[in-house]
């Protein structure tokens, strides 16, 4: 089965990527995705992987996004502290 296979069975990316999967997700061939980002993977017994998150965090640094931190409770609206989501 294909890298591509697999991923349209899945609900979501992945939370750990090949490089295969990774250069999907980042919108790049695989040789551009290792020369890129190739040193930033975690060798994992004969695999190397990328996290998700770690992904998302160079697509933000890419588009001068900053972390969702930046956002203040008072801009989040009203606080909801019933318990009838619970």
């Amino acid at each position: 089965m294909t890298a591509l296979a697999r991923l349209q069975a899945m609900p979501d990316w992945p939370a750990r990527m090949t490089a295969e999967v990774a250069a999907m997700y980042m919108g790049v061939s695989i040789s551009t995705f290792r020369t890129r980002y190739g040193n930033r993977g975690v060798k994992d017994g004969s695999n190397v992987l990328w996290a998700r998150r770690q992904l998302d965090a160079i697509i933000d640094a890419q588009f001068g996004l900053g972390p969702p931190s930046h956002v203040h409770a008072s801009d989040a609206g009203p606080r909801d502290d019933t318990w009838d989501d619970v």
